[in-house]
C-alpha cells in the first residue's frame, strides 16, 4: 500500500495547490534561484509551500489518487482517508508535532494556531527536480599595501587613542540597555496586545504569571437583600395586604406580598421567574421619537409591536412567541412587507 504521505508529495510534484480533506490546502509559488556571495551559496529553483488551514473541501485529487495507486474502491479510499486526516488532526489537539517526509513539520501554538514548516532538503520543483544547495568559495580580493603610509592621528583625530577606545566602550555600555529592551518588551511582554506596560516588564528575572479565570457564581438569594432603596421605589404604591411585582433584573420578575402591619422582615410568598421568549427585532433607535414612530406603525398593521428596554439603543420588536414556530411566523410577515428582522432570544 502506497501511503497518503508519499500520494501527497507525489501530487505536490504536478500540482500548485494540493487539498487534504478536513485538515487543509498545500499551495505553492514557484521561487526563483537565489545566490549569496558572502556565504558561498547557490539556491536552485524550488517550490515554496504554504499551508491553508481553511482549505478543507474536498476536491477529489487525494482521494483519486490514493485509490487509483492502490487498487481501492472509492468507498474504501474514502474511510481510510477519513481516518488518516482523523489521526492528524488528534495529535495536533494533543499538543504533539506530525512529521510529514519530505513535505515538513505540523505544530499547533498555544493560540491553537496550526503551524508549517517545510522541509528544504527535498525540491518539489519539476524542473529542478534532485537539486540542492551548492557551495562555493567567493573570491576574496585582498588589500593592497598603501605606497603612502596612512597618518596615524588624521585632522580632527587628535585625542589619544587610549581615550577613543573609552568612549567606546562608554557609548556601546549605553545603547547595550536600549538594544536589550528594544528585544525584550515586544518578545517577553504583552505590550503588543494589551497597549499596556508597567515598570516589572523592565525586570528580565521577573517570570511571567499566566493568568488564570473563574466563573463567579450567583449569590443565592438572602432575605436581607430585600432591604434595598429600589425595593421601596418599586414596591411604595402598593397598598398593604396586597401582591406587588418587584422587577429584580431584566429577566427576573418577583412577586412579593406587602404585609398588613409593618414588620421587621419581608415575607416572601411567591418568587416567579418570567419565562424567556423570542422576540422579533425589526430594528434599533437611539432617538426614542423614531422608535415610538416605528411602533405605531406597526401596530396599524397589525404587529404587536413594542420596544424593548437595556442596552444603549432602542430596539424596536414586531411581536413576540414562545417558540421558533410563533416567531418564525412573526418573522415571515414582517419580511413580507420588505422589512429585514432578526431574532432575540430574552
Amino acid at each position: 500500500m502506497i501511503p497518503f504521505e508519499e500520494v501527497i508529495c507525489q501530487l505536490i510534484l504536478r500540482h500548485n495547490c494540493v487539498v487534504l480533506p478536513n485538515f487543509g490546502g498545500f499551495v505553492a509559488k514557484t521561487v526563483s534561484a537565489q545566490i549569496d556571495f558572502e556565504k558561498g551559496i547557490f539556491q536552485a529553483p524550488y517550490k515554496q509551500l504554504l499551508f491553508n488551514r481553511n482549505l478543507i473541501n474536498d476536491d477529489g485529487l487525494v482521494l483519486s489518487e490514493y485509490a487509483r495507486l492502490n487498487g481501492l474502491y472509492y468507498q474504501e479510499g474514502q474511510s481510510q482517508l477519513n481516518e488518516f486526516t482523523t489521526q492528524l488532526n488528534t495529535d495536533l489537539a494533543l499538543g504533539k508535532q506530525v512529521s510529514i517526509p519530505k513535505l515538513g513539520v505540523f505544530s499547533k501554538d498555544l493560540d491553537g494556531v496550526v503551524r508549517f514548516e517545510q522541509d528544504r532538503h527535498f525540491n518539489f520543483l519539476l524542473s529542478s527536480y534532485g537539486l540542492t544547495q551548492v557551495t562555493f568559495v567567493p573570491n576574496l580580493v585582498q588589500e593592497e599595501t598603501p605606497i603612502i603610509p596612512l597618518n596615524p592621528n588624521p585632522v580632527g583625530m587628535d585625542m589619544p587613542r587610549t581615550s577613543r577606545k573609552i568612549w567606546k566602550y562608554a557609548a556601546a555600555a549605553c545603547l547595550l540597555p536600549f538594544a536589550f529592551y528594544s528585544f525584550w518588551i515586544p518578545m517577553k511582554t504583552d505590550v503588543l496586545h494589551s497597549g499596556l506596560i508597567s515598570y516589572q516588564d523592565f525586570n528580565p528575572l521577573r517570570g511571567k504569571v499566566k493568568a488564570y479565570y473563574a466563573k463567579n457564581p450567583l449569590k443565592p438569594f438572602e432575605r436581607n437583600a430585600w432591604n434595598d432603596v429600589r425595593i421601596d421605589e418599586q414596591l411604595n404604591q402598593v397598598e398593604p395586604g396586597k401582591i406587588g411585582l418587584y422587577q429584580y433584573d431584566e429577566t427576573a420578575v418577583f412577586a412579593v406580598q406587602i404585609p398588613a402591619a409593618e414588620i421587621q422582615e419581608i415575607k416572601i410568598e411567591q418568587v416567579q421567574q418570567v419565562v424567556a421568549n423570542f422576540e422579533c427585532i425589526v430594528g434599533c433607535f437611539s432617538d426614542e421619537r423614531n422608535a415610538s414612530n416605528l411602533v405605531q406603525k406597526l401596530q396599524s398593521q397589525g404587529f404587536n409591536a413594542h420596544t424593548l428596554p437595556g442596552g444603549n439603543l432602542i430596539r424596536v420588536s414586531a411581536g413576540s412567541g414562545s417558540n421558533q414556530q410563533e416567531i418564525q411566523a412573526i418573522q415571515a410577515k414582517v419580511n413580507s412587507l420588505g422589512m429585514e428582522a432578526w431574532v432575540a432570544k430574552q
